[in-house]
């Protein structure tokens, strides 16, 4: 009787446990399902003019580097200069009929893209975005993960180990983002021109 007593309370025990498992794993998987559809509804790209252009980019940032490390991270300064520069605050061609706000371009033509004007015969495309949060994604990813930007990535790791992040300098390092032999300088001035445009807007 005492041997079928503890058989029977070991049995007890065992799916007691067992349930207490399968429970927490179905808590688990819901949360992670939550929390993927929360960080998967990026936010709307809404914009009238220049200052509402700026305010729907820093809204995008903020939703990729909220699934990024601080060492993947792209300064904000850097992000919002390329893009002003690249769609001219997002009015152009790329930007309104591909959602390209950094002139990204795509070698792999089986994929959406928008062929330059004037040359439908070109080997190569602008990339086409569901929407243009994903195009700041992609931006990020290109500059992290592309040959062309490993200088970039090496000084960036280096600036912020030291606390000493100066985006004037990092810029040096994308002569290869661009053709134009002047586009580094373009796009200091670019940055030196929204520090203005910051401060007296605040003042």
């Amino acid at each position: 009787m005492n041997i079928l007593k503890k058989i029977n309370l070991e049995s007890f025990l065992k799916y007691n446990l067992w349930v207490c498992v399968l429970i927490f794993a179905l808590f688990q998987t819901g949360a992670n399902v939550v929390s993927n559809k929360i960080e998967a509804r990026e936010p709307e790209f809404i914009y009238n003019n220049s200052e509402e252009f700026i305010e729907s980019l820093n809204d995008c940032i903020g939703w990729v580097e909220r699934n990024t490390t601080i060492w993947q991270n792209v300064p904000r300064e850097i992000i919002i200069a390329q893009a002003v520069l690249e769609s001219a605050y997002g009015t152009s061609r790329f930007a309104k009929e591909g959602n390209n706000l950094f002139g990204v371009m795509t070698f792999n033509l089986d994929k959406p893209h928008l062929k330059p004007l004037g040359n439908k015969n070109s080997k190569f495309g602008a990339k086409i975005y569901q929407n243009k949060c994903e195009s700041v994604k992609d931006y990020i990813i290109v500059l992290n993960t592309g040959s062309a930007f490993t200088h970039f990535r090496e000084l960036r790791f280096q600036m912020l180990k030291n606390d000493d992040l100066d985006v004037l300098v990092l810029v040096e390092t994308l002569t290869r983002y661009a053709t134009n032999p002047n586009y580094i300088k373009l796009l200091k001035k670019t940055i030196k021109s929204l520090r203005n445009e910051r401060v007296s807007t605040t003042n």
